[in-house]
């Protein structure tokens, strides 16, 4: 699966366990190569190289090849032993021109993922970074990072996700790269992900969102039969809270009876007490049961209480319950982790008359395993500071944080307080070094650093000491864990002195949050949805969405709330929005939290992509996340135009799927692909699903035919008879319907007789076509430039070649010259369509896509082409489990749960369709800057003029009519009015295209 790219690296892991977080050097200049080997590709012959290892300065790899005799690429390698990778890193030279590096990953299932990813085309030196756990997280949700071009994977789990631990590294170059002879790397470095931190931290057990008892169940103590008990809910401690009530009478015997809840679903490391609240005015003494990580049961008896009838609160040590009565599990006696079952027993002894036992509050301390999160702090005083302190006093910021007060100055305050940042609730690991040379008769004349923290709303919520420095001390390294309140938004550092006076220095401060993921996530799934078509709003519509979140168990009253930003298509963040309540669902088969959302869209622009972004926290974890696309769109212009006067058609993963005609008709799409046919089998009985739809829609519609069975497999279920009688009747059901055109084919494959049946196929079809209607304009299989069907006399049954384009927009222009070319030698010259232009997307950012939507679309106009399908709309996904896949990859509109809303892609279309309308290609110039140009014009004098340079950011003048209104609209759909006063205009073009619409006078 070699492709001819110009440079292959198979990035898989690391030799040996580094320092956590320490990149690991994986060229080793005491090794024979550096520990890598050579290979030239064999299973590919022809291609000869070598690899050298040169060690002046930093240890380097110069990899040799020379493809004169063929072959595909050559190697190095290093097989290494297996860890977890976050990053790998290198710096890479290839030759001037080469614009891409292809990477392979080999996760550790053998999954082999191939990524081409992004270089600047400059040559010499340069330096890379991909964070491994990043951009598969980003391509798992959907929205993967602009630093690859084309993705692809195989073998293994073949599922397109990561999984540690990474087994190989290698790095491949074809002949492309090797246009000098040779590439280097150097510095090749990998990282793995954060260590685990141990983390306190308290897990409620009595969250009576859960429902009846709050998950707590009666235990009758069934095996000695005779207690009369019950189990309620009460009021409890406070105003709004709730207790449980155990009531137990052995009167007519029984021997116990108790309350217990179990917590498979609570994945901690060690519990360190059960913390609760007791109340009763006769009960004594009880009894507790609970059962540890290895499934042992350990019981105690007598824990005793106050029977005053008053609030009083217990803890329990699981290590002092253990080594009494036992069984079950690692049957030691010993205490093994986190708790899987807690339960309370009353028995006969607990007091002598009928009794009843209050429980409230009930929590777990527990110590959990966390990580350093990727939201993170850090201000080395290095001269990258993104903004200064605020001072008072002495203060100087020069390569440390130094506070300098003089006796004589000691009543002036002196301070430095760091820019605010953002922050979320949970606990946080907070680092920084410090040196002291203080006056400090005692403790109380010192330096101080605090940590400030804020709400959204930019209120002080609390500031926490983080430490003291008095006295003369040398520097030494301090941490802290803190815990951030559940109204944190933003921090800042803040660092005084406090009745002494000397030199008091920080440095290296860094906040980092600790993520202590749940075993299994709470959330199941978050699903946003709106009453507008593919979420594409009209002018003047409510912006209104419902959220629903399945949840897997209860969720806290705490994270009971939605957060929720608006994003543009670059990431950043448009409006930030107040969080929303989270309501519960009543009566819901699965347990299902919801809440309705409705933007103001005062600000947002009309025509412009956007994206809703929403999470739902999960405690210490990190919070669930989900996104939407949407725009605020007019009705597509296109509306207003005859369906064949736009040349932009369609077809879909499945054209027989409702949903599917209404989002192309939103898009302004009217000629919709169907799947039209008929039973192979007399009477030959025509079908054609979807024609209501397409009716209601007012558009008209293309089909394919039998034809493309013939394609695939040959005259074994499809006769001359069948395709003749067939097409004829499709004919009499159908033309007068709505038909547009037949597409005869699609991408048919093999070579001699097949290509021969392929040709008799088409005969049948189109010949019946004509007998029935001359007029009925058929489109030819769509088959690259192929001698081979031209001299086996395709060309004499199509009105129209078609063919499909996947690769680099330039393609585009290349294949139709080829294909003038066969026309003239075999003297056939008819238009060309393609019923599928589209690109390989998986991986790949929606931006890359939008951008070569734009390009195929313009050059195959300005080449001559007729009419264009970009490839595609959507294919259900009610299970929610395709984004990101190979199908759904290409889908302009995202259709996770079948709540279909627009990528970027989607809304460039819509542009591209509606701005092309009914014009036609008029010129096109290229600049010596290398801008491209290219204008069309309708008969009204409207024009359309579409900019680009593939080379980077220019200024481009271009002939405009003076004084005229122009609409400049960019790869998102934002619009912005020009006018100039002069016969051109200076236009900012970058490799992102821009639409330029104004009228000639």
């Amino acid at each position: 699966m070699i492709r001819s790219l110009p440079v292959i690296l198979m990035v898989l892991a690391a030799a040996t366990t580094a320092t956590a977080q320490q990149p690991l050097p994986l060229i080793d200049s005491a090794k024979p190569l550096g520990g890598w080997t050579f290979d030239n590709g064999k299973e590919f012959p022809g291609a000869v190289g070598k690899l050298e290892l040169q060690t002046e300065d930093a240890p380097t790899l110069v990899l040799h090849g020379d493809f004169s005799q063929g072959g595909m690429y050559v190697q190095a390698a290093r097989r290494l032993a297996e860890i977890p990778l976050e990053s790998i890193s290198f710096d890479i030279k290839v030759p001037s021109g080469v614009d891409n590096v292809t990477s392979r990953l080999i996760d550790g299932t053998g999954q082999c993922h191939q990524l081409n990813i992004r270089l600047n085309d400059k040559g010499g030196w340069q330096t890379y970074v991909f964070p491994v756990a990043r951009y598969f997280a980003s391509l798992e949700a959907g929205t993967p990072m602009d630093i690859v071009t084309r993705y692809e994977k195989w073998s293994g789990a073949n599922d397109g996700r990561w999984h540690q631990p990474a087994k190989l590294f290698v790095i491949l170059a074809g002949k492309e790269a090797m246009s000098e002879g040779s590439i280097a790397i150097r510095n090749v470095r990998a990282t793995e992900p954060p260590p685990k931190v141990d983390v306190a931290t308290t897990i409620p057990l009595s969250d009576f969102t859960a429902g009846e008892n709050g998950g707590w169940q009666y235990n009758p103590g069934s095996e000695f039969p005779g207690a009369a008990g019950s189990l309620s809910v009460i009021e409890g401690r406070r105003e709004s809270e709730s207790a449980l009530r155990l009531e137990v009478d052995f009167t007519e015997g029984g021997r116990y009876v108790g309350v217990r809840k179990r917590f498979p679903e609570i994945d901690v490391k060690q519990t360190e007490s059960i913390d609760l609240w007791v109340r009763s005015d006769k009960v004594k003494q009880f009894s507790i049961r609970l059962v540890d990580s290895t499934n042992q049961t350990h019981q105690r008896h007598g824990i005793a209480m106050k029977a005053d009838g008053q609030w009083q609160s217990l803890s329990i040590d699981p290590q002092k319950i253990a080594g009494g009565e036992h069984w079950g599990g690692a049957k030691d006696g010993r205490w093994h982790g986190g708790v899987q079952l807690v339960e309370i027993m009353l028995n006969p002894r607990s007091a002598s008359e009928p009794m009843r036992l209050d429980l409230a509050n009930i929590q777990m301390q527990a110590t959990v395993e966390g990580e350093v999160s990727g939201q993170a702090w850090r201000e080395a005083f290095d001269g990258n500071a993104t903004q200064p302190w605020q001072i008072e006093g002495d203060v100087s910021q020069k390569d440390q944080l130094t506070l300098t007060r003089t006796l004589e100055t000691i009543q002036s305050s002196t301070s430095a307080t760091s820019a605010k940042f953002p922050v979320r609730p949970g606990s946080w690991e907070l680092a920084y070094r410090v040196q002291s040379k203080l006056h400090s008769p005692d403790n109380s004349f010192h330096g101080a650093v605090e940590l400030q923290v804020f709400n959204r709303g930019g209120e002080l919520l609390e500031t926490l000491p983080l430490g003291i420095g008095f006295g003369n001390q040398g520097w030494s390294t301090k941490r802290q864990l803190v815990k951030l309140p559940a109204e944190a938004s933003a921090a800042q550092w803040h660092v005084q002195l406090n009745k002494t006076y000397g030199t008091f220095q920080v440095d290296d401060l860094s906040a980092a949050r600790l993520v202590v993921q749940p075993s299994s996530s709470v959330v199941e799934s978050i699903r946003i949805a709106s009453e507008a078509i593919g979420n594409l709003f009209y002018p003047g519509d409510a912006v209104a969405f419902e959220v629903k979140v399945p949840t897997n168990k209860p969720l806290p009253q705490a994270d009971r709330r939605l957060g929720l930003e608006v994003r543009d298509y670059r990431g950043e963040v448009v409006l930030t929005l107040e969080e929303v309540p989270l309501v519960e669902v009543p009566g819901a088969n699965q347990r299902e939290f919801q809440a309705a959302v409705q933007l103001d869209a005062s600000p947002l622009n009309v025509g412009q992509f956007y994206e809703l972004h929403v999470s739902v926290p999960q405690g210490e974890g990190n919070p669930v996340t989900e996104l939407s696309g949407f725009a605020i769109l007019p009705e597509a212009i296109s509306k207003q135009y005859a369906p064949e006067e736009i040349p932009f058609t369609i077809r879909n993963w499945d054209s027989r799927v409702n949903d599917y005609f209404y989002l192309a008709d939103r898009l302004g799409l009217r000629m919709m692909g169907v799947w039209g046919g008929w039973s192979q089998k007399p009477p030959y009985k025509p079908h054609l699903p979807g024609l209501e739809t397409v009716q209601k829609l007012n558009a008209k519609w293309i089909t394919g035919t039998p034809a493309s069975s013939v394609e695939r497999e040959g005259f074994k279920t499809v006769s001359e008879e069948s395709l003749r009688e067939g097409m004829t009747n499709f004919l009499e059901a159908y033309a007068d319907e709505g038909l547009a055109m037949i597409a005869m084919g699609n991408e048919p494959h093999g070579k001699g007789q097949v290509v021969l049946d392929n040709v008799r196929a088409y005969k049948t079809v189109y010949e019946a076509v004509k007998a029935f209607d001359p007029k009925i304009h058929v489109i030819g299989t769509s088959v690259e430039p192929n001698d081979e069907y031209f001299r086996a006399g395709y060309q004499n049954y199509l009105d129209s070649y078609d063919f499909h384009i996947y690769e680099h927009y330039t393609k585009v222009r290349r294949t139709m010259h080829e294909y003038r070319e066969l026309m003239q030698k075999y003297d056939a010259v008819k238009p060309i369509h393609s019923t599928e232009l589209g690109l390989n997307s998986q991986g790949q950012a929606r931006l890359s896509v939008s951008i070569e939507l734009i390009k195929k679309c313009t050059v195959f106009f300005a080449e001559g082409g007729e009419t264009v399908s970009w490839f595609t709309i959507m294919y259900p996904d009610k299970k929610g489990n395709a984004r990101g896949q190979f199908g759904d990859a290409h889908c302009v509109f995202d259709c996770k749960f079948n709540n279909y809303n627009p990528r970027l892609d989607a809304i460039t279309y819509y542009h591209m369709i509606n701005s092309l309308a009914a014009k036609k290609f008029v010129s096109e110039k290229q600049h010596p800057d290398g801008t491209q140009e290219f204008l069309f014009e309708d008969e009204q004098k409207r024009c359309l003029m579409v900019l680009w340079n593939d080379e980077g950011t220019k200024t481009a003048e271009v002939s405009v009519p003076p004084n005229t209104a122009i609409d400049s609209i960019r790869i998102d759909g934002q619009h912005n009015q020009l006018r100039f006063d002069r016969s051109s205009a200076l236009i900012s073009v970058s490799p992102e295209p821009v639409l330029l619409l104004f009228e000639r006078p």
